[in-house]
């Protein structure tokens, strides 16, 4: 399957390019579509835990713990602050906290409403449809029933957002020109999916790889099983590959494949001609050092091979790949939003 490229831009002199975005605007294009996305990754999280739960019956009370302070972890949020209590409570201490918790900066409630908030400055700049899906998805969790709807079945509470985020991106895909405006929302998009799959990869390898050889064959099938599907991988994998889960055929296909958009590779190429559209856009000669950092990741990613993560350690090669996407989302900032 070919990937679909960004809109290409004929060179043109600086008189021939459309204006920059406004600051403003464009940092809320950006961190709408970013918390959007997080709030998909995080409903899709805390679904894929509770139901590996259920699927391994119980676990040695370390394990479990573990299982539970992953999404904390992955999610760069403190564990102290979902409180005391028993071990067998954490899953839902965890997953009220992850979900509803206002002071939690990364929890559903707080995403969902910065991405509304975002919108809403920005309502002449997005469709009358993105809107309507965004606010939608904001009072589905706002709302005064919300709590009891998670209650009778949190399942389909993560459903609900993460069928919604897609919707959302749908939406700004088809109803909203593919400019500035929306090469903002791509390139967002890619950053924090790049991030949060190389956050799943290190903190859950990092979780087998502690367990050693207490973790019997069938376990540690469904623990790697669960690390697809905490990045929406686990059909496109199974397409590539039949049998037991491999390690480094998980850790290469969820880094190196470059034709599935779940993938690092998939995300930094497009995150890199989404730079590259958006100076050609504006009429800026020189490359931006977003461009730069993304560029240079693109290349290593495109001849890499698996033997390389594994010569290096899958924990350590998604680290650096973090800490490439940190210093490009930080010269996104610098050169578009602070100016």
């Amino acid at each position: 399957m070919s990937q679909i490229p960004f809109p290409t831009v004929p060179k043109f002199s600086a008189s021939q390019a459309a204006r920059p975005m406004m600051a403003r605007d464009a940092d809320a294009m950006f961190w709408m579509s970013r918390y959007v996305e997080r709030a998909e990754h995080v409903a899709r999280l805390l679904l894929v835990n509770s139901n590996l739960l259920i699927d391994v019956g119980d676990l040695a009370p370390k394990l479990l713990q573990q299982q539970w302070q992953s999404v904390l972890t992955i999610m760069r949020t403190e564990p102290a602050t979902t409180g005391e209590g028993p071990a067998r409570d954490l899953g839902p201490r965890i997953a009220q906290y992850m979900t509803f918790d206002g002071d939690n900066a990364n929890s559903l409630l707080t995403c969902l409403s910065r991405a509304r908030e975002n919108a809403r400055g920005i309502r002449e700049n997005i469709s009358a449809e993105m809107w309507e899906a965004i606010n939608t998805l904001y009072w589905s969790i706002r709302s005064d029933d919300a709590p009891a709807r998670f209650e009778e079945s949190p399942d389909d509470f993560y459903r609900q957002v993460m069928t919604g985020s897609m919707l959302f991106q749908g939406l700004t895909d088809h109803t909203l020109a593919h400019d500035q405006r929306w090469l903002f929302t791509q390139l967002a998009k890619y950053l924090e999916r790049i991030d949060v799959t190389c956050r799943v990869i290190e903190t859950k390898f990092s979780i087998l790889q502690s367990a050693g050889g207490q973790m019997e064959a069938a376990l540690r099938n469904i623990q790697w099983m669960a690390v697809l599907r905490s990045c929406c991988s686990i059909e496109a994998y199974r397409r590539h590959y039949l049998g037991e889960m491999d390690p480094l055929r998980v850790a290469s296909f969820l880094i190196l494949e470059r034709s599935f958009p779940r993938s690092v590779r998939y995300a930094v190429d497009m995150a890199h001609e989404a730079t590259a559209a958006i100076r050609n856009e504006t009429g800026t000669l020189s490359i931006d050092p977003a461009e730069r950092v993304l560029g240079r990741l693109n290349a290593q990613l495109e001849y890499a091979e698996p033997s390389e993560i594994l010569k290096e350690g899958v924990p350590a090669y998604v680290q650096k790949i973090q800490s490439e996407i940190a210093d490009a989302g930080l010269a996104v900032q610098k050169r578009y939003f602070l100016y």
